[in-house]
């Protein structure tokens, strides 16, 4: 999914959309979590906003939020376990990603919120996660080193579980046709 991040970044950008594309996935994973039927509307007032025209970047820009939205979508319904947070390249510089990191988990915050999941509603196990996004949410750029890029993999591989059990935990996968 790493081969999207670029573009979708790009055309958000070019609209005028107020967050990145990892703060966009972060959202939309929320999203996918809730029992209730997913509503693109919802998803794409909150990212598109009012900063984007009605034109043909902002029609190609919701196209590639419709695919993102079918692919991890797809992802989160696999047996194989194949979600994977959307982040930049392992090639971007480890600040960047870090940064793009807390950004896909306050996304993913805010979608919990448009959604109305009260932290009291899910398992210990549930709840340790959201504190655990709060935190990582809070993450700071810093210096690179070979430790960190380490952390930062156990990180990322922490979210992906963590997503997968709170949508196993919180859907009901037949509500999401559309």
């Amino acid at each position: 999914m790493e081969e999207i991040y670029d573009p979708l970044n790009n055309s958000l950008e070019l609209v005028g959309a107020l967050m990145s594309a990892a703060e966009t996935h972060g959202i939309l994973c929320a999203l996918l979590c809730h029992s209730e039927p997913f509503s693109l509307e919802i998803w794409l007032k909150h990212v598109l906003s009012e900063t984007a025209v009605d034109d043909g970047l902002a029609s190609e820009c919701e196209q590639l939020l419709v695919l993102v939205k079918n692919y991890t979508l797809e992802q989160l319904n696999s047996p194989n376990c194949e979600f994977m947070p959307l982040l930049p390249d392992d090639d971007i510089s480890l600040q960047e990603r870090t940064q793009a990191l807390g950004g896909w988990c306050e996304g993913f915050l805010f979608g919990l919120g448009l959604m109305s999941i009260e932290t009291d509603s899910l398992t210990e196990q549930g709840r340790e996660f959201v504190d655990d996004i709060i935190s990582i949410s809070r993450v700071a750029p810093t210096d690179e080193t070979d430790d960190l890029e380490e952390d930062y993999m156990q990180v990322v591989e922490y979210i992906k579980i963590g997503v997968i059990n709170l949508f196993e935990e919180l859907s009901q996968t037949d509500n999401y046709n559309g």
